[in-house]
C-alpha cells in the first residue's frame, strides 16, 4: 500500500459516510436511460484528465438553474426543490467508462470545509469503488453518500459496464451536515494534520515517478 494511504491507518477517522437520504434508484435510471439517448455529444463535457480519459460530465443545474439535460431528470429538480435549506453550487452526472479509473487525487470538499460533495449512484456495476486513504467505499444505488476529499483518493470502475453518479455540490451548512453521522466531521485538528501529510506524501510520490 502506498505511503499516503497508511497515514490513516489507525487514525480512526472515518473518511466516508451514507447521509440519511435515499432517492428511487429504478426511477434515477429509468430517467438517466431518457437523457443518455437523446443527449448529444456536444453537450456532454469531459471530466478528469481530458478528453482522452473516457469520463464525461453532463450539466444538469448551474447553481438552482437548470440546463438543458435537467429535463429529462426531474427525481434532481425535486430533490433540490425540496432541500431548499441547501445552497448548490452544481449538480451534474459523471459517467465513468467500463474499466476505467480517476488516479490518486485530492480535492478541497468536506463537510468541515467550505464545500460538501454529495454523491447518489446511479448505476454502481459490482467492483467499482472509491478508495480514501487505506479505506474503500461502494454504495448502493440511490444511496447518497460523502467523503472527506480533501485525503488523496482514486475512484475505480473494473466492471464492464459504466458507472454512473449523480453529483450535487453544495456548502457545507448545518442542514447538510445534518444528513451524515457527526464523527464524519469529528477530530478537525488529527483530520486535517493528517489530510496535509497524506498530501504531501502523494505529491512526494508523483514527483519521484516524474523524475
Amino acid at each position: 500500500m502506498e505511503s499516503f494511504r497508511r497515514v490513516t491507518e489507525g487514525s480512526g477517522l472515518v473518511l466516508h459516510a451514507p447521509a440519511a437520504l435515499r432517492l428511487d434508484a429504478g426511477a434515477l435510471q429509468a430517467e438517466y436511460a431518457a437523457l443518455d439517448a437523446a443527449l448529444p455529444e456536444g453537450e456532454r463535457g469531459h471530466f478528469g484528465a481530458g478528453s482522452g480519459s473516457g469520463w464525461t460530465s453532463v450539466p444538469l443545474f448551474d447553481g438552482r438553474d437548470p440546463c438543458p439535460a435537467a429535463a429529462f431528470m426531474p427525481s434532481v429538480g425535486a430533490l433540490l426543490a425540496a432541500r431548499t435549506e441547501w445552497p448548490v453550487r452544481r449538480a451534474h452526472l459523471l459517467r465513468q467508462p467500463p474499466g476505467g479509473s480517476l488516479a490518486w487525487h485530492y480535492d478541497n470538499q468536506a463537510l468541515h470545509r467550505a464545500e460538501t460533495r454529495l454523491l447518489i449512484p446511479i448505476h454502481q456495476p459490482p467492483g467499482a469503488v472509491t478508495l480514501i486513504g487505506h479505506e474503500s467505499a461502494a454504495y448502493p444505488e440511490g444511496q447518497c453518500w460523502t467523503g472527506d476529499f480533501c485525503f488523496p483518493h482514486q475512484v475505480e470502475n473494473p466492471a464492464a459496464r459504466e458507472r454512473i453518479v449523480l453529483v450535487v455540490d453544495v456548502l457545507s451548512v448545518p442542514p447538510v451536515a445534518a444528513l451524515f453521522p457527526p464523527v464524519l466531521s469529528a477530530e478537525l485538528a488529527l483530520r486535517e494534520r493528517l489530510a496535509s501529510e497524506a498530501v504531501g506524501l502523494l505529491l512526494s510520490s508523483r514527483a519521484r515517478s516524474a523524475a
